[in-house]
């Protein structure tokens, strides 16, 4: 386990460190607010987060896809030990793949657009070094991979979600209702029971050992009952990039004799691309059946299998 000073490695410090993120980010400086209001919806045709954890700092502002972090010093940061701190802070990050720009209070209520152009100059560097892993080639150092499993039993009643889309899933009735018409079945589960979005995300945190969604995101809590999995997964990518890490591609398998499946993975691929941030074809989705054997061909369960690659 690597030193906590520098880096979350379990979900007790990452939920301390975002406990307190939410609280600095209801008093920000003035300094802050106006930096901010420049940063803030993709202003700069990039996305900021604000007092977001990043390993075991929590700093002012960062584009986790830019690798860029923003930070407004005040008066305190040129007292005592802290110019020391900020220094091993920023050497620490400049280590790990991030750039960090570092600018006064009175540097960003004075001369606004001169931040600003070194901002946009620092992207513009960062997406002219930022290259994607190539195919067929090594392996970096910095490369995990993780593998996820999941399964969810089959009701009447409840709405079918995967792979983050609804789909239609009608059979006769099993309750012995009236009439024994057609009726909607789906996955019964805590949350909305996306198997195919939990084994994911149990491939992410495994790759970045984080352990699993069940640790994350407990079936005993009330805020993720009937929680829509793309907001799990949506959380899952701002776990792992707290350790540095982002998606590399995604290889999964649905197992279901019933509903077919192919007819909608194009459709699942882009809203997986879209919640990651990465082009859909980063994101392989296959369906099969068990040729009537076991829970699935019995038509009790719909399980799924993933594989993911993440880098630093």
């Amino acid at each position: 386990m690597r030193n906590n000073r520098f880096e979350t490695t379990d979900a007790s410090t990452y939920q301390l460190l975002l406990d307190k993120a939410r609280e600095m980010r209801k008093n920000p400086t003035e300094a802050e607010s106006v930096l901010w209001s420049y940063l803030s919806d993709n202003k700069l045709g990039v996305h900021f987060r604000r007092q977001h954890p990043v390993y075991d700092y929590i700093p002012d502002f960062v584009s986790l896809k830019n690798k860029l972090i923003i930070e407004i010093d005040g008066g305190y940061h040129f007292e005592d030990e802290q110019p020391e701190k900020d220094a091993e802070r920023t050497a620490y990050l400049n280590q790990v793949g991030f750039l960090v720009l570092r600018f006064t209070n009175e540097q960003v209520l004075g001369d606004i657009d001169t931040v600003l152009e070194e901002i946009t100059n620092a992207l513009e560097d960062a997406e002219a070094i930022q290259t994607p892993l190539p195919y067929g080639r090594g392996l970096g150092v910095g490369s995990r991979v993780g593998f996820g499993y999941d399964v969810h039993r089959i009701v009447e009643g409840r709405e079918l979600w995967m792979g983050g889309i609804k789909i239609p899933f009608n059979l006769p009735s099993r309750s012995g209702g009236e009439g024994g018409g057609f009726v909607g079945f789906g996955l019964l589960g805590h949350s909305d029971a996306d198997v195919l979005i939990h084994a994911i995300c149990d491939a992410l945190l495994g790759a970045a050992n984080m352990r699993d969604i069940g640790y994350h995101f407990p079936d005993t809590a009330a805020e993720t009952d009937g929680m829509d999995s793309k907001i799990i997964l949506k959380e899952t990518m701002a776990l792992i990039a707290t350790k540095g890490y982002r998606f590399v591609n995604l290889d999964a398998t649905i197992c279901a004799e019933r509903p077919k499946m192919n007819p909608h993975i194009p459709q699942m691929q882009q809203c997986l691309a879209d919640i990651i941030g990465t082009d859909p074809d980063n994101v392989s989705i296959k369906a099969t059946t068990t040729e009537r054997l076991g829970f699935t061909g019995r038509e009790e369960g719909i399980s799924a299998y993933a594989v993911v690659l993440i880098e630093k």
